[in-house]
Formats: structure tokens, sequence, C-alpha cells
């Protein structure tokens, strides 16, 4: 075999299993994509170079999914720069193409485009697997910052992210198409998702840069409630698709107490209206003359559910004029009440074919609609299997371009008035000060280090003091070692789960007093909150929770164990 002039990067030792994992991404020879093309934009701006490259580097070929100040689709393998990264699994940096023996004799530097400099990170997969570079090149040498190099590996990770998403999301549509009109719908939910989830992601992020260039106050306070409004649009969809995919298994949880529809109602009007005023609407609330209260016992988290997407919807189709929500008492009996609760809005309608289909999972009207107005195409589908498991009944009247009438009908029993809890204000946040508590004896085990950040701050803000270590065996070592009143413990932890710390504090044989434990989990299930309670756990706190939910279940632990315990 004749030897090269230039060097030729030895292949990596998974090589066979790297190109496989290539290849089932399915991007090879794939059409350019805007998102791919914007990355490549920014890496240039940030590194200063006239040319960017998204480069996959199969057995043989450089092919370029992006590319910016090259004309070649792709080039030969050997000739590349980026099969240096790739070999070595990290980024790489040349600073003048030709001082380095590896490449001053390649054509790509002798003839054109005349590379001098060049940076790549690399496109490393979940699973390890390095499928190419996210890289930048000039025509001149030139040096590039640790910061510069930070953004690039940045913008390297979004890469495969997308070709992630991409690929679950094609693996998704195989797995549930069992006939031709549900697999286009679920291929149109997917390419919603995709962009539903970018939307709220990307402002979090574009927040979060402009607040670490800002210093003033005013410009910082609107670009947290930015970054806030964001973060809650992530939740919602998120929060979507888990009730989805609990209500098609048949989990849904739910939790019967007794409250007041009026009350829920009434907290519900002051946060949509809100929302109503800054589009130009009206948003009317009718509720039943003479009717201080009308409490009941029910699901009042699901009520409010329903409510709140019939009520969204609403006012994300009405341009112009107002909704009206209104609650009928049709019949009451000793026990029980039936209500009528509806959502009527002026805004686009329903054409009258859509809606046998409007409740159905996939079914948002239309692609153009799905554009325009967002969404998962879910909420309704969620509304009407939490109806079904509760028996109660939802159904439309709409005429296209003139509005929509959404009916809730619900039969529920009578409240026992001595049990009756009140409903939390939803506009109004509740201020928590335990500051007369702030001797207690409180330990957070998190091994994520913003998590641990963040609690500790909302302790701080709540009056209280806390410790914190980082997995389980830690956490049995500090309540050896020292005094322990509550322990914040995180389910899924390194060394020791959770789950088995509880067990162990509650069974272990020791004559020091066993801390009240709050679970701390992003996983919630029914099934979840059973295995903590099962654990010995005495409560639970759901990820992502805000500060106001730390407060009340530090309220409740106040209630068992009261200052004089603590102090």
């Amino acid at each position: 075999m004749e030897k090269l002039p230039y060097s030729v990067a030895p292949l990596p030792e998974n090589e066979d299993e790297r190109v496989q994992a290539l290849r089932r991404y399915r991007i090879l020879d794939t059409p350019p994509e805007e998102k791919y093309d914007g990355i490549i934009k920014a890496a240039s701006l940030i590194c200063g170079t006239p040319m960017a490259l998204v480069s996959l580097i199969d057995s043989e070929r450089q092919w370029f999914k992006a590319r910016m100040g090259i004309k070649d689709r792709e080039t030969p393998r050997q000739t590349s720069f980026c099969q240096f990264a790739v070999s070595e699994n990290r980024t790489l940096v040349i600073e003048d193409a030709q001082k380095d023996p590896r490449v001053s004799q390649n054509p790509n530097v002798l003839e054109s485009p005349n590379i001098r400099f060049y940076a790549g990170a690399p496109l490393r997969t979940p699973d390890g697997y390095v499928l190419g570079t996210l890289c930048v090149l000039d025509t001149v040498p030139k040096k590039i910052s640790k910061a510069e190099i930070q953004a690039l590996e940045a913008l390297a990770t979004s890469v495969v992210s997308f070709m992630e998403l991409d690929a679950k999301s094609q693996a998704l549509i195989q797995l549930q198409s069992v006939a031709l009109e549900l697999q286009k719908a679920k291929e149109q939910f997917f390419v919603n998702m995709n962009h539903e989830l970018r939307t709220p992601v990307h402002g979090i992020l574009g927040m979060a840069d402009l607040l670490h260039q800002t210093g003033d106050p005013g410009l910082q306070k609107e670009y947290l409630e930015s970054l806030t409004e964001s973060s809650e649009h992530l939740i919602r969809l998120i929060n979507d698709v888990i009730d989805f995919s609990k209500a098609e298994s048949g989990s849904l949880h739910f939790s019967f107490k007794e409250f007041d529809m009026i009350s829920l109602l009434e907290r519900y009007a002051e946060e949509a209206s809100d929302k109503a005023f800054k589009k130009g609407l009206a948003f009317k609330t009718i509720l039943p003359p003479a009717r201080k209260s009308i409490d009941i016992k029910s699901d009042s988290i699901r009520v409010r559910q329903i409510l709140s997407n019939l009520a969204s919807n609403a006012l994300k189709f009405t341009e112009k004029g107002g909704i009206t929500v209104e609650l009928d008492l049709v019949t009451e009996t000793e026990t029980d009440i039936n209500l009528r609760l509806s959502v009527k809005d002026t805004g686009i309608g329903i054409e009258a074919h859509r809606i046998p289909i409007l409740f159905e999972a996939f079914s948002q009207t239309d692609i153009s609609v799905s554009r325009k107005y967002g969404g998962t195409g879910l909420g309704l589908s969620i509304c009407k299997r939490i109806c079904e498991a509760l028996d109660w009944n939802i159904s439309v009247e709409s005429e296209s371009g003139k509005g929509s009438k959404f009916v809730l009908e619900m039969t529920l029993p009578k409240a026992n008035l001595s049990e009756k809890v009140e409903i939390a204000e939803s506009k109004n946040r509740v201020n928590f000060d335990f500051s007369e508590h702030k001797d207690l004896k409180i330990l957070v085990a998190e091994d994520n280090p913003v998590n641990q950040k963040l609690i500790l701050k909302m302790l701080e803000k709540l009056g209280l003091h806390g410790s914190v270590v980082s997995n389980g065996i830690d956490a049995l070592v500090y309540w050896e070692e020292n005094d322990l009143d509550l322990l914040l413990l995180d389910i899924q932890m390194p060394e020791l789960s959770g789950l088995e710390v509880a067990r162990i504090l509650k069974k272990k044989p020791s004559p020091k007093k066993v801390p009240w434990i709050i679970a701390v989990t992003a996983h919630d299930s029914t099934e979840d909150r059973r295995a903590c309670a099962e654990a010995g756990m005495d409560d639970y706190l759901g990820k992502p929770f805000r500060i106001e939910d730390l407060g009340e279940r530090i309220r409740e632990f106040l209630k068992v164990f009261p200052s004089s315990l603590a102090s």
C-alpha cells in the first residue's frame, strides 16, 4: 500500500459498533435541516470562523449534515481533520495546520479550502460512540479561548440531542403505528412535540444567558419572569405526556377531599382573567345565584385540571370577544349534587366532521392549527380519560368560525363540612416563615449539585438551615454522628437509594431519634408513593416543586414535631 504524505488516524477500537450506531440514526444522506444549520451558524459566530460543519464519519467518508463555507457534501475520511477527533475521543484544536505534522501535507491544507485553523468537538452519543464532530475552520492560523471551546462542546451536545430526539420519535412512531391514519397523526404529534419542547427550552436557555449579561435590576426581573413562564410551559407539556401515559395504562392517581367548588372557580378566575386581559379578551365567571359555597367531596386537582385545560384552549383559540365560565346547579339531594360546568368562547370554532374525534389522542384539528397555536394535542384526551374514570361526562358544541362550548357534567357527593379543606390561593403565593424554628436540624440527601443548591436556598428563604450529603451512605453516616429532625431524601441516589436509606433508618435498632422523612423525587405515581410509604417515609414531595410546596410539607411536619421538640 502506497505511503501517504500525511497522517491517517487509527481506527477506534469499537469502529464496527461505532459505524453501526451512526447508521441507526438514519441521518446519512438526508436533506439539510434548519436546526442543524442554525447550530453551525452559532458555532461560526462564537468562534469567528468562515467555515463550520456538522461532520459525520462513516467507514470510508466524511459526510456533512450541515456545512458553511464548504462546497462539497462529503470528502474521503482519510483526508479529514475530524477523523483525529473521532479516534482520540476528545475535542481537537489545531491552531496552525502547517505546523502540525499530522495534517501539514494534507491536500485540504495544500489546496482549496486551504485550511489553517481547525477546532472540532466530538458528537458523542449517550452510549459513548463518537459519530463525528461539530467543527469550525479558518484559512488563517488562530487561537481559541477556553470559553469558546466550551461553547463549541455545548453546541455539539445539542446536535446529538437533536439526533436522539429524531431517532426516538421515529422509533416510537413505528412501535405505536396500528393504522395509517393513526400513524400520520402520531408523526405529526412528534413533529409538534419536537417544536413544543424546544420552544420553552430555547426560552429558558436564552433568558438565562441574558441574565448573565445584564446587571440592570429591571431587565433581570423581566428576564426572570420570561424564564419562569418558559419553565412552567415546559412542565405543562411534560405533565401532559405523563398524564396521558398514566391514563392509557389505567394508573391515573386520584385524591378525594372535601372542598368548595365556588372557591375553586373564583381562585381560578383570578389567574385566567389576567391572561385574558393581556390578550385583550374578556373573561366572565357566572356562578349559581344565592350560593356562597358548594361543598363537595371529590378530586379538586382533577376538577381544576379539566377547567384549566378547557379555559386555556378557549384563550388559545380566541382572538376577539371573550370566554365565559359558568357553573349551574342542576339537581341536589341530601347526599349528592349534580353540577354542570361550561366553558364558552368566541374563537375559531371546530368543523363538524372533527367533533366526533376531538377527544381522541393526537387528534388536534389539523396541521395548520397545530403550527399556529401549538400544544401537544393530548389535553382533551386526558380530560376525557379523567371523566371516564370518575363517571363524569364531557361534551362539546361548536360551529366553525363562531366559537365553542365545552360542558362538564358531574354528580358529586356532598362534603362533610367538618373535614372541608381550603383551596390554596392560585394567584397570590403563600409566604411561609419558619424562622422561629431555625434550630431545626435538617439534612438534604441529594446527588444533583444544582438541586442541592436550590433546596438549601429554599430552606434559607423559609427561615431554616440545612446540611447536605450526596448519597445514601453519607446520609446514614450523618445521622449516626448528628442529631436530626428532618430528612429531605432523594429516591434516586448513588451508593444507596433513598428507599434503602429509609428502610435502614426505620428498622435499625438504635436509641437515636429517627428523623421525619420526606421523599423528594422526580417519580410521581401511585406506585412510587406506595413504595415510599412502605419503606417508612412520612411524606412525599414530587419534583419539580416550588418553595410553597416545600413550605407546606414542612408545615405538616411541624404539626407532628412542634417547636419544643426541635429546639
